[in-house]
């Protein structure tokens, strides 16, 4: 007999974030037409109706794909004559989800869609990912690549497009990667040549490409064949066929450890037909859009299978008996369980936050274009766009790193709470270990996001050098002044790290500069970070600095987790208990971090990376 559950109405947390005040905010930006084309009067149906529509896909997560999971992890995709087979699991959950018009859920109204906000649609696919990561990596694509083609692309690509895929017809994929290129965009072979009709012919080769079996391929290319560097990179939209015919290859299927019901696809252009989307030179610009909502997708993603992970383990523990008492009664296992369970509520809080900040910044910068927009709203929005932006920067490579490192942990903690039975396929430990595998990878590694966060760390104390001063010698103090213990922790955790940065700089300067520096001394500091600024300039000596990319990563998305979780917890005390523990684990994870960013290995520094450094001279002088 099949289970009948509803992943979202059995996980409180999640309609907690989708909070009146949230939806409050969302509602007053919205356009008089928008609310009437969703039959919404207040703020208050507003809500209603997305907390409705969260438990039909709840429903249809819990019920429909949890009990097919295991049937799509064991039926095998095909390549026949140039065509993606799929078994008939993943097309009849793919075919019901399109009968609940989820394809359409944040595609605008004018277009046939729902107008969801992103932060609704990524609500639906959290307990999605929770019951079967390859159903949802079918189905993730459709208003991603719609989004794309609506803020960027012509009119007459958005009317003969978006309608399609609100409706299921069409799906698509994003086509970045290539063979032995990897994350070094500006180094990709694809190119297009503009035809005169005002087509493009799109030639080269793309690897790992999600979903390169849909019907449309938002394609990555050089603008002329020979080009180089980011201002050379144009979008494409590129039909799979055109005139009933193949426009392009579909080479191989990747056989894959895990994400069996999901097609990544190896995809070869020889002259495919292709359409500019926006303007020559800025497909970098449209591609960091798609990267950005993709990888806080993949957040949510991470969300899905620690939770699936988390009540896995729970509910095996407390039913699994050793020693006259279920193992969920051993120390070791419970606070395991009670750390997996704090860890996964305080990284949902921060999740949540840029799921609504991004919602609002697409409200937002479609009220911009209104002409006929009051100045004093549009001075209201422009000032709150510029926080909200700012913020998301900051949190989407650490929510994308958090994630993708945390979710196989939590894989792996299942596969040893189920003991000898983890390592076995009867139960679904091995799987949910299998299916994290990708998190850190897809989307940008955990290392493309770790030097993102440490670039934008540095460029904005350079730019602000006496608030970094005044936080790093003011934290003491603001710690000794805060009334609750736990803020006073977080500033503790929070100097911790703005010394970790300290000890980064004093290693930048240390080979050029003989004095001596006292991270307690304002002037001290203020000297370092000048006699920084013109280091940074070249870009020639940070190695110190991206050798500890990774760590400064890591203890930044602690200090972000652990501030929306003390924020949450102050308007509702069901959170404290979170917010206290996790600040008290992290509080000495911090500190050890620290201590392995200050420690120094000279041999590491001239051996190792001194010879990479020689050979690339080499490498250099060669080329």
């Amino acid at each position: 007999m099949k289970n009948k559950q509803n992943f979202f109405t059995d996980n409180p947390d999640i309609a907690y974030h989708m909070s009146p005040k949230r939806m409050n905010e969302l509602f007053a930006w919205m356009s008089d037409a928008e609310k009437e084309a969703l039959g919404v009067s207040t703020a208050e149906e507003y809500r209603k109706m997305w907390l409705d529509i969260g438990q039909v896909v709840g429903e249809f997560s819990g019920t429909t794909l949890e009990n097919n999971n295991q049937k799509v992890a064991k039926e095998d995709l095909k390549l026949e004559n140039g065509e993606v087979i799929f078994p008939k699991t993943i097309k009849e959950n793919v075919r019901v989800f399109n009968e609940m018009g989820g394809p359409g859920m944040s595609i605008r109204s004018e277009f046939g869609g729902m107008n969801a906000p992103f932060m609704v649609e990524l609500a639906g696919f959290e307990t999605i990912y929770r019951a079967c990561p390859s159903t949802a990596l079918n189905v993730c694509w459709y208003g991603s690549i719609a989004t794309v083609i609506d803020q960027f692309g012509s009119q007459e690509l958005k009317d003969e497009w978006i309608p399609k895929i609100a409706t299921g017809e069409v799906s698509g994929s994003m086509s970045l990667t290539e063979p032995d290129v990897g994350s070094d965009l500006a180094g990709m072979r694809t190119y297009a040549e503009e035809q005169g009709d005002g087509t493009w012919l799109v030639n080269g080769n793309k690897q790992f490409i999600s979903n390169g079996c849909g019907e449309i391929s938002l394609v990555l290319a050089m603008n002329q064949k020979g080009a180089k560097g980011l201002k050379a990179i144009n979008l494409y939209l590129v039909p799979r066929k055109v005139n009933g015919k193949n426009n392009y290859e579909i080479a191989k299927i990747e056989e894959k450890p895990g994400l069996h019901g999901s097609a990544t696809c190896a995809l070869k252009f020889e002259k495919s037909v292709g359409y500019l989307i926006g303007e020559n030179g800025k497909g970098f610009h449209y591609m960091l859009h798609l990267m950005n909502e993709a990888r806080l997708g993949v957040a949510f993603q991470a969300l899905g299978v620690m939770e699936a992970c988390y009540r896995l383990s729970r509910d095996y523990a407390q039913q699994r008996e050793a020693w006259g008492k279920p193992i969920a009664k051993h120390e070791m296992i419970a606070e395991r369980l009670y750390d997996m369970e704090v860890e996964l509520k305080a990284f949902r809080s921060l999740c949540y936050r840029a799921a609504h900040y991004i919602s609002l910044i697409t409200l937002g910068d479609r009220r911009l274009e209104e002409g006929n927009l009051p100045e004093g709203k549009r001075e209201e929005i422009i000032s709150k766009l510029d926080y909200y932006k700012r913020k998301l920067r900051e949190w989407t490579p650490l929510v994308k790193w958090w994630g993708g490192e945390r979710a196989y942990v939590y894989a792996r903690n299942a596969v040893q709470i189920h003991g000898g039975y983890g390592f076995t396929t009867e139960y679904k430990a091995e799987w949910w270990l299998r299916e994290s595998l990708i998190l850190s990878i897809y989307e940008g590694t955990s290392e493309i996001q770790s030097l993102m966060v440490i670039k934008d760390t540095v460029k904005d104390i350079m730019n602000n050098p006496k608030d970094f001063v005044e936080i790093t010698v003011g934290s003491r103090v603001m710690a000794l002044a805060e009334k609750d213990w736990l803020m006073r922790r977080y500033f503790k955790m929070r100097q911790t790290f703005n010394l970790a940065l300290v000890s980064i700089f004093f290693k930048l300067v240390k080979t050029k500069v003989k004095s001596k520096f006292s991270a307690d001394k304002p002037a001290d500091l203020m000297k370092l970070l000048k006699l920084i600024g013109p280091e940074l300039v070249k870009f020639d000596n940070l190695s110190p600095a991206l050798l500890h990319a990774g760590r400064i990563a890591e203890m930044k998305a602690i200090l972000a987790i652990a501030h929306s979780v003390i924020k949450d917890a102050e308007r509702d005390e069901s959170f404290r208990y979170a917010a206290e523990r996790f600040v008290n684990k992290n509080g000495p994870i911090m500190a050890q971090i620290k201590a392995q960013i200050d420690m120094d290995d000279d041999y590491f520094q001239e051996q190792i990376l001194g010879e990479k450094e020689e050979m690339a001279k080499a490498a250099n002088s060669d080329s």
